[in-house]
Formats: structure tokens, C-alpha cells, sequence
């Protein structure tokens, strides 16, 4: 299956997303703002409105039948009161007075008549339909050959037909608020497009920052994979990649520590092996070559070592076999004082050949842990007979219970155990002063791990030293 990297998963989503963006805001931006920019001309259009409507009714008055001359000095007053308020006032909205044959009366200005002549004759068209105002009372006009729109209001001011201010129209132009838009759009367009390149940028700087530690943490585990245990330095500025640092240094050194152990343990069991092999090879030459006037005496030599070789070969097989990942063990509830017993009884030999007592405190005998019978049995089998082996004169065994776990421990009065030898106590071929092949508390530690129990060992106040068993009890 092709997986995608740290870089393509952050770049392409926020690529898409950050592409689709410039265009979205455009059209978005687009549409608000010609509306606002609408709503804008037709406030305009109204706040016009409100100035002219009030010239209207102070000059013109009521309706009525007037004279010709009275009609045109009304006219002539309105223009002459319009025109100061028409140039002072802000805004895009204007003003175009019609007469009552519909001819421009203002503007009077050349320039500004070529471009409302085409709205005048717009207008004149739609005066003339007599067509229904809208909801809103503007009208949207399109004039001229390009098409150009106006917003337009129509006021028709009342009186006879011979006002030269018959009707005054208020526009704004469509045109210039569309123009305005476009350009703004675009504007926003180009701006939104570099801060979309800038984020993305940016994101692809942040993506690398995290990429390359992993990828150069990726070839360090390689490294540590091929043998070189040499620590990662220096240390990133990433908290996340750091913390993966420390925690690939740590497993380095656990490595290095298995490595160095692995060798040892070679080294120690070679060791083991050639001296019984090189007696047993030794006496028999010497049998064959008739060096030994009573060979019964070379033979029980080759007979103890060829003893002592089976139990090292025996010991290392169990020792694989419950350090196997392939080992299944069934944890189930035991009763204690079976295992307890069992292993007493296989060392009491031992004991009596070591000049040792073996005794075994009071307990429950109906106490039961979760645990695996045989396993048990081997852990304190391994205990005792390690305890025997540096004991005076006695060996204790003992049960205790607590909530939700039981201990068996195992005490010797001898003179205990080395400040130095206690963290290597379990390892592999680890011997201390006296000690056999240093297997036996290695295989007592398996077991107990494989059936979810823990052992440990300490010294006791008095002198002599304890281990302990601990197992989950069952109520």
C-alpha cells in the first residue's frame, strides 16, 4: 500500500484549499459588495431625495392653475435654489431636470450634456410609457449604445404644462459602483492569491520542520539497527522529535546493554563448557593411555563433570525455552503449597549434603495465586537451591498475603548480597563470589515474568539474603 508522506498530507489539502480561495472570495466579495454598493447609491438617491422634495413644495406650492409668467418665475426660482444644492452636496447621485416638452433644462454644462443625453432620452421614453414605479420607487435604466445603468428616481413637479422644471430625475450610475467593484475584486483577488502563496509557503516550511527530524530519526534507527549504538545529537527544538530522541537514546543503550550481555553470556557459558569438556577429554586420554593405575577414580571424574555438563546444557534449554517468544503460559489459579512442598522436597538433599535446614513458616495452605504450577515450582526450586548454596546453617520459607497479592519469599542467614552484584543479579551468566553457572536466578526471573509475577531480592537487617516471589492473589 503507498502511503503518503508528512509534506503531502499537510501540503495538498491545504493547497486545495488555499487555491479555491482567491476565487471564492472574488465571487464572494464580488456579489456583497455590489449589493452594498447598490444599497449605497439607492440611500444616495434617498438623502437627494429629502433635499429636493422641500424646494419643491416651497416653490411650487399647491397645485393650481397659474399664468404662463407665474409658472416660469417659479421655474427659473427652483433652478436658481437646486443648482448651489445639486453642486455642494456628496455623493455619487445627480440631478437631471426635464422640461415639460422633455428637453434638458439641467445640466447646461456641454460636457456633462453629452453623457446624460442618452439617459434623458431613456427617461423621456419611460416618462412617456407611463410605466408603474416600482416597490422601492427606483428605476434601473439602461441607455446609450454601451449598455450603461443608472439607478433612477422620478419626481414630477406638480403644476401646469408650461414649467420649464417639469420633472427632475436623481440617478447614480451603475456603471461607475460595477467599476469600482471589478477593480476592488480584483484588487482582493491578487491579495487573497499572495496570502494564499504566503500560507503555503509558510505551511511547507512548518511541514519540512517536522519531516526532516523524522526523516533524520529514520536514518539513525537504521544506524542503531546496524550495530553503531552511539547516542543522537544534537537535540531538536521540536518537543515531539525530542522526546523520540531521548526515547531512541534510551533504547540504544538498552540495545548496547543486550549487546554487551548477549556477549557475556557467550563468553561465560564458553567457558562453562570447555572446563568439564577438557577434564572429561583429559581423564579419558589418560584412561586410554594407561596413565592411571586405578581408572575408577578418572572415570567417576568424567562421570561427575559429564553430570555437571548435562545440568549447565539442561539449564541453558530451559532458559531458551522460557525466554521463547513462543511460550504459552496458561495463568490460572494455583494452589501455593503444592509448588511450595515440591520444591522443598527436590532440594532437601541438597540441603542435607550443604549441612542446611529448610524450614517453612505457618500459612494458609488454602491461599491460591494466579500463576502456572510448574513455573512456580522451578521459581522457588532456583531460589532455594541459590539460597543453600550461600547459607550458614538455615533457610527459611515464608507466605504473606496482602489485598490483591500473595508473596513467597525465601530467606537465607548467610552473608548476604553485594551492593555491586544486586542490579545484575538476574542477568544472564551473572555469577557472584561462590556462585554455579549463574543461569538459575536468570531462569527463576523468566518464569516469573512469563506467568505475570515479579520477583525480587534484597538484604535483611540481621544479615542473609531474601527473595521474593510476588503473584496475583485469588480471592
Amino acid at each position: 500500500m503507498k502511503r503518503s508522506s508528512i509534506l503531502r498530507r499537510i501540503l495538498l489539502p491545504a493547497a486545495i484549499f488555499l487555491l479555491l480561495l482567491p476565487p471564492i472570495s472574488y465571487l464572494i466579495f464580488q456579489r456583497a459588495a455590489g449589493e452594498y454598493a447598490l444599497s449605497l447609491a439607492r440611500r444616495d438617491l434617498r438623502e437627494l431625495q429629502k433635499e429636493v422634495l422641500p424646494l419643491i413644495e416651497e416653490t411650487f406650492g399647491v397645485l393650481q392653475d397659474t399664468s404662463e409668467e407665474i409658472e416660469a418665475a417659479q421655474s427659473k426660482e427652483f433652478l436658481s435654489r437646486i443648482k448651489p444644492v445639486l453642486r455642494d452636496r456628496a455623493g455619487n447621485a445627480a440631478m437631471l431636470i426635464l422640461n415639460n416638452r422633455l428637453e434638458i433644462v439641467y445640466p447646461r454644462d456641454e460636457e456633462e450634456l453629452i453623457g446624460v443625453e442618452p439617459l434623458a432620452e431613456a427617461c423621456s421614453r419611460l416618462i412617456l410609457a407611463r410605466q408603474e414605479k416600482p416597490a422601492d420607487g427606483i428605476y434601473t435604466v439602461t441607455a446609450g449604445e454601451g449598455g450603461a445603468t443608472f439607478l433612477v428616481d422620478f419626481f414630477e413637479v406638480p403644476g401646469g404644462t408650461r414649467l420649464r422644471a417639469k420633472y427632475l430625475l436623481a440617478y447614480s450610475p451603475v456603471m461607475e459602483i460595477g467599476g469600482w467593484i471589478d477593480g476592488a475584486s480584483r484588487l482582493m483577488l491578487l491579495i487573497s492569491a499572495g496570502f494564499a502563496l504566503l500560507t503555503l509557503g509558510m505551511l511547507w516550511m512548518t511541514a519540512r520542520s517536522i519531516s526532516q527530524p523524522i526523516h533524520r530519526l529514520c536514518r539513525e534507527a537504521e544506524r542503531i539497527g546496524g550495530g553503531d549504538f552511539a547516542e543522537i545529537e544534537p537535540a531538536f527544538r521540536l518537543a515531539e522529535p525530542e522526546e523520540l530522541r531521548l526515547a531512541m537514546n534510551a533504547m540504544s543503550r538498552r540495545l548496547m546493554h543486550a549487546e554487551d550481555a548477549q556477549r557475556d553470556f557467550f563468553q561465560n557459558v564458553s567457558h562453562e563448557l570447555r572446563t568439564p569438556l577438557m577434564s572429561i577429554s583429559g581423564y579419558a586420554q589418560g584412561i586410554e593411555r594407561g596413565v592411571f593405575t586405578q581408572p575408577e577414580q578418572a572415570a567417576r571424574t568424567i562421570l561427575d563433570e559429564s553430570a555437571r555438563l548435562t545440568d549447565l546444557v539442561n539449564s541453558l534449554l530451559t532458559l531458551s525455552r522460557l525466554e521463547s517468544s513462543g511460550q504459552s503460559v496458561q495463568r490460572v489459579p494455583v494452589r501455593i503449597d503444592g509448588p511450595i512442598e515440591d520444591s522443598l522436597d527436590r532440594v532437601s538433599g541438597l540441603a542435607l549434603k550443604s549441612g542446611v535446614t529448610l524450614s517453612l513458616e505457618e500459612f494458609d495452605h488454602s491461599l491460591m495465586a494466579v500463576g502456572e504450577e510448574d513455573l512456580i515450582s522451578k521459581v522457588l526450586e532456583n531460589l532455594l537451591t541459590n539460597a543453600i548454596r550461600y547459607a550458614k546453617t538455615r533457610v527459611v520459607t515464608a507466605v504473606s498475603v496482602s489485598d490483591s497479592h500473595l508473596q513467597i519469599s525465601v530467606t537465607d542467614d548467610g552473608a548476604g548480597i553485594a551492593e555491586q552484584d544486586l542490579p545484575h543479579l538476574f542477568e544472564r551468566c551473572y555469577k557472584g563470589p561462590g556462585g554455579n553457572f549463574g543461569i538459575g536466578l536468570a531462569i527463576a526471573r523468566s518464569a516469573a515474568v512469563n506467568m505475570g509475577a515479579t520477583l525480587s531480592a534484597g538484604n535483611l537487617p540481621e544479615g542473609g539474603a531474601r527473595f521474593t516471589l510476588t503473584l496475583d492473589r485469588t480471592p
